[in-house]
């Protein structure tokens, strides 16, 4: 197997963090109501809101910086065919981590001709108030992760004040207000921090939204057109898009994290497998293979080494027979397979209600997936496989260790 060319790939930068889509599929609604809300004020000549996105404590990925960022760029779309004169100005605190490069960053995108150097905070807003003003300009200016800025300890809480409440420090000559702000946080903890620390900016944001992990479906959504524009018609399909979705889906079976980002991320890697190996499709192996990547960070050390021996036995059984042959077991022929490995351990196989127990619990830690068996099979069973996330190769070596630890046993290559 070599290198590949062209095989799927038709465009790569659409997978890509710093891609903007043309559409939104998933947050359409939220980025109607925002264009709607701003450009109507630009339109009568009254800027000057300061509107705030943000997420949930401990969420990313769900979609903040691209929801602005198509914004911005649809604002300065539909401005410029309704003739008003506006630009969108995004900076990220982590490239600008001070107020005074966060002012160097806002005069650069407006114009080259805006030269700060040398200039006080209050000098650099009135610099940048009077460009405005000059050139009859209205300005969104994005702030992505405000939460740093509010919290740094480079930024003192008056120049944060002078920034937000630009026109109190430096009147616009015409009395118009002209630049609005959107302020993107991790989550609503910095906003109850703002209203304790300057209640006067916190009360000043006109419109708040907060966007949830993203679901299952919404995670399909992203990714069915991402692979339309990345890809090659027949170079994917619907399955390998909702394997990737129910992992990192909030509602999924997964790591459950809504995070969109790894998502798109996992999709690209599946790509790359697919693309090295030669094939002109991307399989369910490569996606699995994508997702194991970073898996066993999701699956504790802690949990696989407080099992029982016997529930580590029935793991290790799954384990083995997904390396043979990658197909989901009953739990009869389970059952066997735990025998064998129990008897050559020197461990005495449990009976059928214990070994229905061991994988009860194993389910209920994430490490089994069981369901119902369907139509045309006899009796009452379960289907047993590892999740999609975890790789059997992986799993079987850490469990195989901690079995050769506990009994003493050494290793034999049941392979």
């Amino acid at each position: 197997m070599g290198l590949s060319e062209g095989l799927i790939f038709r465009d790569r930068k659409v997978l890509a963090e710093q891609y903007i889509p043309p559409e939104l599929r998933v947050r359409r609604r939220e980025a109607t109501f925002l264009v709607r809300k701003l450009l109507s004020r630009f339109s009568e000549g009254r800027a000057g809101d300061v509107v705030a996105i943000f997420g949930s404590p401990g969420r990313s990925g769900i979609g903040k910086t691209t929801l602005t960022k198509y914004v911005g760029y649809k604002l300065e779309e539909l401005a410029r065919q309704r003739g008003i004169r506006f630009k969108f100005i995004y900076t990220n605190v982590y490239s600008a981590p001070s107020l005074y490069e966060i002012l160097t960053v806002i005069a650069g995108q407006l114009s080259p001709r805006i030269n700060l150097k040398g200039s006080s905070t209050l000098e650099a807003l009135k610099a940048i108030v009077d460009y405005l003003y000059e050139k009859s300009y209205y300005v969104l200016i994005a702030i992505d992760e405000f939460q740093n800025l509010v919290n740094s300890p480079k930024v003192d809480d008056a120049y944060l004040y002078s920034l937000i409440r630009i026109y109190e420090q430096v009147p616009p000559p015409d009395g118009i207000p002209r630049i609005s702000y959107l302020l993107v946080a991790s989550d609503y903890l910095v906003f109850s921090k703002l209203r304790s620390k300057m209640p006067q900016i916190e009360s000043q944001i006109t419109f708040r939204q907060h966007l949830e992990p993203y679901r299952v479906d919404e995670i399909y959504e992203i990714l069915e057109q991402r692979a339309q524009l990345a890809f090659y018609d027949n170079a994917w399909n619907p399955k390998i898009l909702e394997i990737i979705a129910s992992y990192y889906g909030v509602d999924g079976t997964g790591i459950k994290d809504g995070n969109a980002r790894r998502a798109i991320n996992a999709l690209n890697t599946a790509a790359e497998y697919a693309e090295f190996e030669g094939s002109n499709v991307i399989m369910e192996e490569h996606v699995r293979k994508a997702l194991s990547v970073d898996s066993m960070a999701n699956v504790s050390a802690q949990d696989l080494e407080g099992l029982s021996i016997h529930e580590l036995l029935v793991l290790l059984a799954v384990a083995q027979h997904t390396m043979r042959s990658g197909e989901p077991l009953t739990t009869g022929r389970l059952r066997q397979l735990y025998k064998e490995i129990a008897e050559y351990y020197g461990e005495t196989p449990r009976g059928h209600s214990q070994f229905n127990q061991y994988i009860n619990n194993l389910a209920s830690i994430g490490l089994l997936n069981v369901t119902p068996s369907g139509k045309g099979m006899r009796g009452r069973t379960s289907i047993i496989q590892l999740p999609v996330e975890i790789p059997a190769t992986a799993l079987y070596e850490v469990v195989e260790e901690i079995i050769k630890r506990k009994t003493g046993i050494g290793v034999r290559n049941w392979i």
